[in-house]
């Protein structure tokens, strides 16, 4: 997980959640930090599908870009793509 000290250094509000690092949460990332968990913990209780819909939403973003890549599409521009995932 991500620490405060990392927070500081790049001077992250950590008393306001952010839908990248929720979303990088809920993908199994690293870099979440408390305010982020205790959202994202609040709205599994609502639609416990969700990190589900979303692996399934990145799988088929990585789908997708390999059948362009095979039609020879060479750049692509992720708009709002978030934080970088494994």
């Amino acid at each position: 997980m991500a620490s405060s000290e990392d927070a500081a250094l790049w001077g992250i509000d950590l008393s306001t959640p952010s839908t990248a690092r929720i979303f990088d949460y809920f993908l199994g990332g690293s870099y979440n930090f408390e305010v982020d968990r205790v959202l994202a913990r609040q709205a599994l209780e609502i639609w416990p599908e969700i990190p589900r819909i979303l692996q399934a939403n990145r799988a088929f973003l990585r789908r997708a870009g390999r059948v362009k890549l095979g039609e020879g599409v060479r750049q692509f521009l992720d708009i709002g793509s978030g934080l970088p995932a494994a």
